[in-house]
C-alpha cells in the first residue's frame, strides 16, 4: 500500500541519512567503547583479584594458626593432677576447694596468661557445678554471676561440642570477646565431664587482618552460618552477613564477585576463602572506584565527546537534506489530507527555486480540483437514481392498487357482514371484517413506515383468511407483543413473504403449517417466517442470495434456475429493495436456509425506534 505516494517500508532522504549515521558512525564507536571497557574492566578486575587473593590466603593461615597455637597451650589441662581432682566426684570440704582453684589461678591460668594481651579471661566448669574463673585481665568491672550463668549453659552443652571448640562471639562486660572450649575429660572413667572456657579479645584477630591488609579495603571474617566474627568497623561486629551476599559468599569456598552495597550504597569487588580447619570465611571489600575509577572518567568522557560529535554530524545532515525534502514533505501533507477526503487545500502555492516543484504542485492542485468535481458528479447521479428508484417502486404500487375501487368494495363488505350477522353467520362476519381491513390497509401508502403492530395486525387478517380457506393450516405466532410499538417497518412488507409460503412454499400440495416468530437482537429485530413445504435446492437457493444481495432485479420479479417465477405479487426483491432503501443497507430480507422436501426460512431484519421516527410516523399517519 502507498502511502502520500511513498511505497510502505521506504525511508524519507532524512531518516536514511539519520540511520546511516548512526549504523556506520555511532553504532561502530558505541561497541569499541563497550568492548575496551569491558576487556580492560575485566583485565584490571583479574589483576586485583589476583593479587589480593594472596592477602586473604595468607590471612586464613595467619588465623589457623593463632587459634592453633591457643588449641595447643590447653593441651596441659587435660591430665593435670588439679584438673583431675577439680572433675572428680569426691567430695571437698570449702576449705580444700579454695587450696584447688588458688593452685590451679596460680599454676595453669597463670602460665597460660602469662604474655598474652588477647586472653580477657579464663573458666574451669565442671559437672559437679564447680567453677574456677580468673578474669583479672579485664579491662572493666564484671558481674561474674552472669559469666558464671552463661559457663553453665556451655556446661549442659558439653556433648555437643568437639574437643577444641570455637563457640562463637559473646560479651564479657562491654567488650566483645571471642570464646572457645576445651572439653577435659576424668582419666579414671575418660568420660568427658568439663569444660575449659577462653574469652579472648579481637585485637589479635584485627591485627591479623590489618597487618595482612594493603590498605584501602576492608578485611572481615565471617562464621559458617553468616555472623561477623570481626570487622574494622566494630557496629558490625556480631551482626548477620546480608542474605544475598550470604548466599554468593557460601556458594563457593574461594571466588571473587562484584556487589552492590546497600549500607554505603557503593558497588564491591568482594573476594572471599574458605578456612578447611576452622570454618571461617575471610572476606575483603575492594571499592570498585579505588579500582577503575579512572577508567570510568576516561570512558565518560570519551561517551561525551562521541555524542558531542554524532549531534553535530547530525545537525549538518539535517540542514542539508532538509532544503532537499522540505517540498516533498509539504505534498505528501496535501496528498494526505486529499486521501481523507478533505479538498480545501490552501489557495496560496509557495514558490520555490526549482520550477520542476512548482510545476508539480500546478499539476496536483489541478488533479485536486478535477476529482472534488468528479466525485460531486458521481454524488449526485446516486442521488437522483435513489430518489427516482424509490418514484418507480410507488408508481408500480399506487398502479396496482388502483385497480379495486376501495368505496365500492368497502360498501359491499358492509352489506355482506351486516347479512352474516343478521343470520347468524358469524365466521363469515369474521372473514368479511378480515378482507375489509385488508383492502383498506393495501390502499394506504406502501412505502410510509408504519410501527411493526399495524403489520402484524394486517397479516393475522390475512392469515385468518386463509385458516378458513385451509382447514388444516397449522399457524404458530411466536410474536412478543411487548415489541411491536418499539419496531418500525414498511407498509406491507410481511403479506408478499407469508403470501410467498402458500404460493411457492407448498406448490402442488395443501399448506399444513406457517411460523411467524421475532427475536431482539442488539442491533436490529429480526422476524422469521418458516414453512414446511417442499423447499428449494441449493442452486436456486445460492441464486436467490446472490439476487438478494446484488439488488439484481426483473420486470417479473426474482426467477428460480429452472426459469419459473419464485416471487409473487410485489415480490421478495421488491421488499428487500423497500426495506434498504428506507432503513439502509444492513436491513432487508435474507434467505436463511431452505432444504427440499423440509421446507424454507426467511428473515425480515427491522431497526428499532427513534424519537425522530415517532414523529416521522406520527406526520405520516395524519
Amino acid at each position: 500500500m502507498n502511502i502520500q505516494g511513498i511505497p510502505s517500508g521506504h525511508l524519507t532522504i532524512n531518516q536514511r541519512l539519520f540511520v546511516l549515521i548512526i549504523l556506520f558512525i555511532g553504532f561502530p564507536f558505541f561497541l569499541l567503547g563497550s568492548f575496551w571497557y569491558l576487556s580492560s574492566t575485566k583485565a584490571i578486575e583479574q589483576f586485583a583479584a589476583g593479587a589480593n587473593k594472596r592477602i586473604i590466603e595468607q590471612t586464613n593461615v595467619s588465623l589457623d594458626s593463632y587459634l592453633s597455637n591457643l588449641e595447643n597451650s590447653t593441651y596441659p589441662f587435660i591430665h593435670n593432677p588439679q584438673i583431675q581432682q577439680f572433675l572428680s566426684a569426691t567430695q571437698l570440704t570449702p576449705y580444700a576447694y579454695f587450696q584447688l582453684s588458688k593452685k590451679v589461678e596460680d599454676d595453669l591460668f597463670a602460665q597460660m596468661i602469662y604474655g598474652r594481651s588477647d586472653i580477657i579471661g579464663i573458666s574451669l566448669v565442671a559437672e559437679n557445678n564447680r567453677q574456677i574463673t580468673d578474669y583479672e585481665s579485664a579491662s572493666s568491672l564484671l558481674d561474674m554471676r552472669e559469666i558464671r550463668k552463661r559457663n553453665r549453659s556451655f556446661q549442659e552443652q558439653l556433648d555437643q561440642y568437639s574437643d577444641f571448640q570455637i563457640v562463637g562471639l559473646s560479651r564479657v562486660g562491654s567488650t566483645p570477646s571471642l570464646t572457645v572450649a576445651r572439653k577435659l575429660y576424668d582419666n579414671s572413667t575418660f568420660l568427658y565431664k568439663g569444660l575449659l572456657i577462653i574469652d579472648l579479645n579481637l585485637k589479635q584477630i584485627g591485627a591479623i587482618c590489618t597487618n595482612d591488609s594493603l590498605g584501602g579495603f576492608d578485611v572481615w571474617i565471617m562464621s559458617k552460618d553468616g555472623q561477623v566474627i570481626y570487622h574494622p568497623n566494630p557496629k558490625q561486629i556480631g551482626s548477620a552477613v546480608e542474605h544475598e551476599l550470604l548466599t554468593r559468599i557460601q556458594k563457593d569456598d574461594s571466588s571473587f564477585f562484584r556487589h552492590q552495597d546497600t549500607a554505603s550504597n557503593t558497588e564491591k569487588m568482594v573476594l572471599h576463602e574458605r578456612s578447611q580447619i576452622t570454618g571461617w570465611t575471610v572476606v575483603a571489600d575492594l571499592p570498585l572506584n579505588n579500582l577503575i575509577g579512572g577508567l570510568i572518567t576516561l570512558r565518560n568522557y570519551s561517551l561525551a565527546a562521541a555524542a558531542v560529535l554524532i549531534i553535530i554530524a547530525l545537525s549538518l545532515v539535517g540542514g542539508f537534506s532538509f532544503s532537499l525534502t522540505r517540498q516533498l514533505s509539504m505534498l505528501q501533507k496535501l496528498m494526505a489530507r486529499v486521501e481523507r477526503g478533505d479538498f480545501v487545500l490552501p489557495i496560496k502555492l509557495s514558490r520555490f527555486r526549482n520550477p520542476e516543484m512548482t510545476a508539480v504542485f500546478h499539476s496536483f492542485y489541478s488533479m485536486t480540483g478535477e476529482l472534488k468535481r468528479l466525485i460531486r458528479e458521481v454524488h449526485d447521479s446516486q442521488l437522483k437514481e435513489r430518489d427516482l428508484m424509490i418514484k418507480q417502486k410507488e408508481s408500480e404500487l399506487r398502479s396496482m392498487q388502483s385497480h379495486i375501487n376501495p368505496h365500492f368494495l368497502y360498501n359491499s363488505l358492509e352489506i355482506i357482514n351486516s347479512y352474516a350477522i343478521a343470520d347468524d353467520h358469524m365466521e363469515i362476519s369474521r372473514m368479511t371484517r378480515a378482507l375489509a381491513h385488508m383492502f383498506r390497509y393495501n390502499i394506504g401508502h406502501a412505502g410510509s413506515v408504519v410501527p411493526l403492530r399495524e403489520e402484524m395486525t394486517h397479516i393475522r387478517y390475512y392469515l385468518d383468511l386463509q385458516s378458513a380457506r385451509f382447514r388444516r393450516l397449522q399457524i404458530d405466532m411466536d410474536v412478543n407483543e411487548q415489541d411491536w410499538d418499539r419496531v418500525m417497518a414498511v407498509r406491507l412488507t410481511l403479506q408478499p413473504i407469508v403470501e410467498n409460503v402458500f404460493i411457492h412454499g407448498y406448490r402442488g400440495k395443501k399448506p399444513r403449517y406457517v411460523r411467524i416468530g421475532a427475536s431482539a437482537e442488539a442491533d436490529y429485530y429480526a422476524i422469521v417466517i418458516q414453512d414446511k413445504g417442499v423447499g428449494m435446492n441449493a442452486d436456486t437457493v445460492r441464486h436467490i442470495r446472490e439476487i438478494l444481495q446484488s439488488h439484481a432485479h426483473s420486470e417479473n420479479g426474482i426467477q428460480r434456475c429452472d426459469g419459473k417465477e419464485t416471487s409473487g405479487g410485489i415480490g421478495l426483491l421488491n421488499v428487500h429493495q423497500r426495506l434498504q432503501l428506507t432503513f439502509g443497507a444492513e436491513y432487508g430480507l435474507y434467505l436463511m436456509e431452505s432444504i427440499p422436501g423440509e421446507g424454507t426460512q426467511f428473515e425480515i431484519r427491522l431497526p428499532y425506534k427513534t424519537s425522530e421516527e415517532e414523529r416521522n410516523v406520527s406526520v405520516n399517519d395524519d
